[in-house]
Parts: structure tokens; C-alpha cells; sequence
């Protein structure tokens, strides 16, 4: 299908961010002369209150055009990736961003040297809006470096950052699977659908096919891991940070106590939860042996689903009822002013997102086919985008926009309200155990593989730390080891395991895993809550909605009457998925 086939009103209107490209122009050219009357107050902006203020408000808008000519070029991009008017907004777009990180790189070093004069025009009522993210500006003071260093890693953070650019360039081919005597491609989005082939033989063999690919490149791998590693351990030490683990959660103003706190939660004290569930599988599978390879194969066989648009917002509207009007009008306005881009064509980039920012409608990306995983995505996204508008019609513009911290809370909570009404809305017992499933599988791979994901990036920047050798041998060594306590003693583990280390790209990302987990903990403890109608637990997580990022990340779930640094957070998100566990087992047994 190509785009002009489909309805205007199933495709987004970014005719709300700008008319026409002279509309664009305008802005693009306003946010050009802006950043060229901040550079010249380089030496000068902090003379006076008078003059501090106004720069900050000049830095506002110029940063609030930059963020909404962003948003309209990436938008248009991603389904017009081949229009060259789009193409060459969006370079003019990129050259702009560049030449304002390069030119305005004196503002922060400058507020940190004179912090004390900055605090005390801070007691002026004027700069309230401004006096969260100075108290963020001063709290690097500690970490960061003199001008010539901090120029200096800024010209090598790009050779610093060799280890992921040579994971990302790499392109493997593996060898095609063989299904019902014909030969079928196999890559990395095609193996999820051969891991959940009936056929035994076939789930082995593109396993192996896979992964032994990813032995042979082996010490290639091995060397991009490891220099990352190295890469975070070099740049905690040069800011002065205890390790790169405290280096990473410093943006976020997390203790070191929480990432332990997660893993041990998740890896010792409820990760017995995980291997029943996989004695019930090897039970369900009628296995002697199971290999971890066996472990994606449907135990539900569940009717295919299908949903038109109109459909998947009614049920969307019931299912979030329960947080009032004022979201559920929300909602109803992201149809009607057509901020979602709905079906797949031709060159549209795959997949789904929300985006936007304070001035611009928060907008959702969709690869639409009327199946259950679009009914979900749809919801999920207007989580984010709910989120999103609230945040923005309720915090100024220097306090609207949330980290990724606490992003995926209000998307999952959507989630979670979708499955309980579709559960709590069958009598049909084989769709109860559907539902059930995937939802079980889905919090395994958020509450319990991403905890093992995260340990395993722990003790390898613990390595890069204390200088110890990091051979592939050494690194898939540990990865096995890691897995087969994870799996559990009803799992046996195929020994090309060890190399899906080389796989995971978030093992690049710097200690991000985590956050899934704790994102997910949020949510399950929060929709645990709502189902038992406790309107406290409503009331907080709306106001959590509308907090945008005016707080430090943790203090925003304290709002939303979630405490990440309490056993009680995780001890409700588990006892949420034992739950779910007890009822899938009681279904999938009463059936034997």
C-alpha cells in the first residue's frame, strides 16, 4: 500500500506543527538568530539578575523551536523518508542541533563557576520555573571538568564510542532453516517464529544456525564488549565517580541501592517463581529433556483476534475509564485531531512510538493490521502520549519533559488495564489462558530477564574496572553460568547459548536493562492497586501523570505512591505475577 491510498483521517495532521515550509522557515531562521544573541552574552549573562533571566528565557524559546522543528522533520521523515523537500528540512534541522551543542557549550561550565551568585537571584519569584533544573546544573559541579578536558572528551567521544559503532555495522548471515522440506530465511526477526515451531528439529537447528554465527565472529564481539566496558569505566574515573555504575545513575539521582536492590529481588529472592513457571511448561510440553530453545513455543493455542480502529478505542476508552474524564478526554481527542498514524505503507518506518513535545500534540506512530498486538500497542502508546499531555498542560515548559527513568510506568499501567478487562470480559476459557500467557511471558522477559541481563553488565564493568583480562572465553564463561541459574535446574542449556551475549545490544547502552524491570514493577504494583478500586492509588498516579519531570525521577514514583527504594514495591509486582501464575496453572491443568 503506498500512503496517498490510505484516508487522510487515519494518517497524522502535522499541519498543526507547521502550515507550510515558509512557516518553517520563519521558525528555523528565529531559532538560528537566538542561539547567535546567547553566544554573544558568553562573558556577560551573568552581570545581573535582569540579564541572567532574560538569557534563560531567550535559551527557553530557542530550545522550544529547536524541539519543535525536530518533531515535525522526524515525523514527516519516518513516513516520507523519500520526499527531498523533507529530506533537506530535516539535514538543515540536524545542522542547526549540531551547531548549537558546539556554540552554547560555555553555559553550563559558566552557571557552575558563579553557582553562588545564581542562587541568589534564584530567591527571586521570577526564576521559580528555572530553580529544579539550576539545583541539576550545580549538582554536577563535582563531575565536571575543567573546559580544555571537557572539549577534550567531547573530541574523542566519538573514537570512545568505536566498541558499539562496530556492534551496530556488523551484519551477519546465517544459514536458512529448514521447515517442512523447504528452506526459509533466518535472521534476527525471523527466529522468534522458528523458536515457536511445533517441530522440535526445527527450533534446534535455527537456533544453531544463529547463534554459531555469533561464534565465529566470536573475539570480534568479545572486543567491542569489552571496550565499551573499558569505555564506562575510563569516563567514571575521569569525572571522579566511585564506578561506572554510579556514573550512570547520577543523571537520575538513583543510589547505587536501587540497581542492587532490583537484581536481588529479581535474581535471589522471587526468582523460584520463575523456574515453577518452567516446571509447568516442561509439564504442559510433556518433556523429559526441555532446552532453552523449547521454551518459546505456544502453550496456548488461542483464536486469532481482529480489531477495526473504532473497535480497539472503545475498548481502549473502557479499559482507562477508571482515571476520569479528563483522560478518557484525552484520548477521544487523539482520534479526533488525528494524531495517530495508523496503517503500514510503503517505505513508513516499522514499528510504533509516541512523540512530541511542548509545542506540538503528542503524536503516535503505528504499524496497524487489526490484530491483538495492535490493540495493545495502540494502548500502550497513548499511555505515553497521555502521559505526555498531561505533563505538558500542567509544568511550564522547564519542567515538562520526564527521563526515561520513569517513561515506560504510564504505557505499561495501559497494558496491564487492557489485559484485566479483556480477562475480566471472557467466559471462554481457552482465551483466559491466551491472555494470561502472553502476559506471563511478557513480565518474564521484563521482571526476571533483564535482571540477568543487568548482573551479567555488572560484573563485566566490574572487570573493566579492576583491569582484569576479558577474553571471550572469560565473558561467555559467565554468560552460561548466568543462565543456567537463571533457567533453573528443568532447563538445559544448549551450550551456543553463551554466545547470545553478543546479541543484545543494550549490553551497550550503560546499565539501561535495569529500568525495564523497574518500569514494569511500577506498573504491576500500581495496576494490582487500581483493580482492587483504590482510589488513593488513582488520584497519586494521575498526579504522577502531570508531574512531568519537575522532580528527581524517584520522588516522581514516590508521587505516583510507588517507592522503588521499598521491598513492598517488588513484593507486590511479584506477588502480582504469582497471581497470574496460579490462575494460568489452575486453567491449564483443569484441562489434563
Amino acid at each position: 500500500m503506498n500512503r496517498n491510498e490510505i484516508s487522510l483521517q487515519d494518517t497524522w495532521d502535522l499541519t498543526k506543527i507547521y502550515e507550510d515550509e515558509k512557516s518553517f522557515n520563519q521558525d528555523l531562521k528565529e531559532t538560528k538568530a537566538l542561539c547567535e544573541k546567547l553566544v554573544q552574552q558568553e562573558k556577560t549573562f551573568i552581570e545581573s539578575a535582569d540579564q541572567f533571566y532574560q538569557f534563560l528565557e531567550d535559551y527557553t524559546k530557542m530550545d522550544r523551536l529547536l524541539s519543535k522543528l525536530y518533531c515535525y522533520t522526524h515525523l514527516s521523515v519516518d513516513v516520507e523518508p523519500n520526499n527531498p523537500s523533507i529530506k533537506s528540512m530535516e539535514a538543515r534541522v540536524m545542522a542547526l542541533y549540531e551547531h548549537i551543542s558546539q556554540s552554547l557549550t560555555f553555559v553550563d561550565l559558566e552557571i557552575i563557576a558563579q553557582q553562588e551568585t545564581i542562587k541568589e537571584y534564584l530567591k527571586e519569584e521570577r526564576f521559580k520555573v528555572y530553580r529544579y533544573n539550576m539545583q541539576e546544573t550545580f549538582r554536577q559541579a563535582s563531575h565536571t571538568l575543567s573546559k580544555e578536558m571537557e572539549d577534550l572528551l567531547a573530541q574523542i567521544s566519538p573514537l570512545a564510542d568505536t566498541g558499539s559503532d562496530v556492534f551496530d555495522a556488523l551484519r551477519l548471515e546465517f544459514e536458512p532453516v529448514l521447515v517442512d522440506g523447504k528452506e526459509e530465511f533466518l535472521n534476527s526477526a525471523t527466529l522468534n517464529k522458528f523458536l515457536k515451531n511445533e517441530n522440535e528439529e526445527v527450533r534446534r537447528t535455527a537456533y544453531h544456525h544463529f547463534y554459531k554465527e555469533y561464534q565465529r565472529f566470536e573475539n570480534v564481539f568479545a572486543k567491542t564488549l569489552s571496550s565499551t566496558m573499558k569505555k564506562d569505566a575510563f569516563l567514571a574515573k575521569t569525572r571522579h565517580f566511585e564506578d561506572s555504575l554510579a556514573a550512570s545513575l547520577f543523571a537520575d539521582q538513583a543510589p547505587s541501592e536501587l540497581f542492587h536492590k532490583i537484581l536481588q529481588q529479581a535474581n535471589e529472592k522471587y526468582r523460584p517463581l520463575f523456574h515453577r513457571y518452567n516446571t509447568l511448561k516442561k509439564h504442559l510440553m510433556n518433556k523429559d529433556i526441555m532446552h532453552n530453545y523449547d521454551l518459546s513455543v505456544p502453550l496456548v493455542k488461542s483464536k486469532p483476534r481482529h480489531y477495526t480502529i473504532d473497535e480497539c478505542f472503545d475498548i481502549i476508552l473502557k479499559c482507562v475509564d477508571v482515571f476520569g474524564d479528563e483522560y478518557t478526554d484525552i484520548i477521544k481527542k487523539a482520534k479526533a485531531e488525528r494524531w495517530i498514524d495508523f496503517y503500514p505503507h510503503v517505505g513508513k518506518r516499522a514499528g510504533a512510538y509516541s512523540s512530541g513535545c511542548y509545542d506540538t500534540n503528542p503524536y503516535i506512530l503505528m504499524n496497524f493490521i487489526g490484530d491483538y498486538q495492535s490493540l495493545s500497542t495502540m494502548i500502550h502508546e497513548l499511555g505515553h502520549s497521555c502521559h505526555t499531555y498531561l505533563s505538558n498542560q500542567y509544568q511550564p515548559p522547564q519542567t515538562n519533559s520526564y527521563r526515561i527513568f520513569v517513561a515506560e510506568v504510564a504505557s505499561t499501567v495501559n497494558e496491564m488495564l487492557l489485559i484485566q478487562h479483556l480477562l475480566a470480559n471472557t467466559q471462554d476459557k481457552q482465551e483466559k489462558a491466551s491472555l494470561l500467557y502472553d502476559l506471563l511471558e511478557n513480565c518474564v522477559g521484563l521482571i526476571f530477564r533483564q535482571p540477568m541481563f543487568a548482573d551479567f553488565e555488572y560484573k563485566l564493568h566490574q572487570m573493566a574496572e579492576h583491569d582484569q583480562p576479558m577474553s571471550s572465553q572469560i565473558i561467555t564463561d559467565l554468560y552460561q553460568q548466568l543462565n543456567q541459574e537463571y533457567f533453573g535446574p528443568d532447563v538445559v542449556l544448549d551450550d551456543l547459548t553463551r554466545y547470545s551475549c553478543y546479541h543484545v545490544p543494550h549490553f551497550y547502552y550503560n546499565y539501561y536493562v535495569y529500568k525495564y524491570t523497574l518500569g514494569m514493577c511500577c506498573a504491576l504494583a500500581i495496576t494490582a492497586r487500581i483493580t482492587k478500586h483504590d482510589t488513593q492509588q488513582i488520584e497519586c498516579y494521575l498526579q504522577f501523570l502531570k508531574s512531568g519531570g519537575s522532580k528527581p525521577p524517584i520522588e516522581l514514583l514516590k508521587t505516583a505512591n510507588v517507592d522503588p527504594l521499598s521491598d513492598q514495591l517488588y513484593d507486590d509486582a511479584f506477588h502480582y505475577f504469582e497471581d497470574l501464575l496460579n490462575e494460568f496453572e489452575s486453567l491449564m491443568l483443569e484441562k489434563e
